[in-house]
């Protein structure tokens, strides 16, 4: 029988679900969000936060319509949720806490690309960066813009640290081409406008981002270099 939810040591009282279909971080109240996620997108109050596994086939014609169906599946209010889907195997998944920070990433770089280089129309096997940042703060939304670019920033920094290159251009990678991010706050506490790396908010959140990803993308690689290894047949 698979265990219940897990209680995170951070300060908004989080829980963490994590199954191989799903990880599931809940919030008790709504969390002030900006996000890339197809359900769940742009500025909103969302407290239910889903990252879905698909298979690296998948090519759902309407993802949005799919994500909406698997939170309604799961009893989940489409309006308080956020969902996301990703190829990586969930078991991969790494959570990251700093000072006020909480990053939750699971990265796989099957798809890596590197953003500057030439749009080749190449075909890409499914692979992606699914990074949630959490801040026990409240930031303007401004400043929720600002802690994106932390969290992009960092994820270079992590993709670079490992080598990782754009196959097709053979370039330094700046991300996968279906990399999605959430940055969700609190709004507890005094107003800032600011969240980059000239802050100390700013500096935690793009290590404990650049922790969780450079990790969750070193247990995608073992787990890849294990199955090749591994005899067929």
């Amino acid at each position: 029988m698979r265990p219940g939810p897990t209680q995170l040591a951070f300060g908004p009282g989080l829980t963490l679900d994590a199954a191989a279909d799903c990880v599931y971080l809940a919030a008790p109240r709504p969390l002030w969000t900006l996000s890339s996620a197809l359900v769940g997108g742009g500025f909103g109050w969302r407290r239910h936060f889903c990252n879905f596994h698909v298979d690296k086939d998948y090519a759902g014609s309407a993802p949005g319509a799919d994500l909406a169906a698997w939170l309604a599946a799961r009893g989940l209010p489409e309006g308080e949720s956020l969902a996301m889907m990703t190829a990586v195997r969930l078991e991969h998944l790494r959570v990251e806490v700093g000072a006020g920070v909480l990053a939750a990433v699971t990265a796989g770089a099957g798809n890596a690309v590197d953003i500057v280089a030439p749009l080749a129309g190449d075909p890409r096997p499914v692979g992606t960066i699914n990074t949630l940042v959490v801040i026990d703060g409240h930031l303007t939304d401004g400043g929720l813009v600002n802690a994106c670019l932390s969290a992009s920033e960092a994820k270079v920094r992590a993709l670079h640290s490992l080598g990782v290159q754009d196959p097709h251009s053979g370039t330094p990678a700046s991300g996968t081409s279906t990399d999605c991010l959430a940055v969700a706050a609190t709004q507890a506490g005094p107003v800032t406008p600011y969240a980059g790396s000239g802050t100390r908010l700013g500096r935690e959140l793009g290590q404990a981002v650049y922790r969780a990803t450079r990790a969750s993308l070193l247990a995608s690689r073992e787990w890849r270099r294990r199955q090749e290894e591994a005899p067929h047949g």
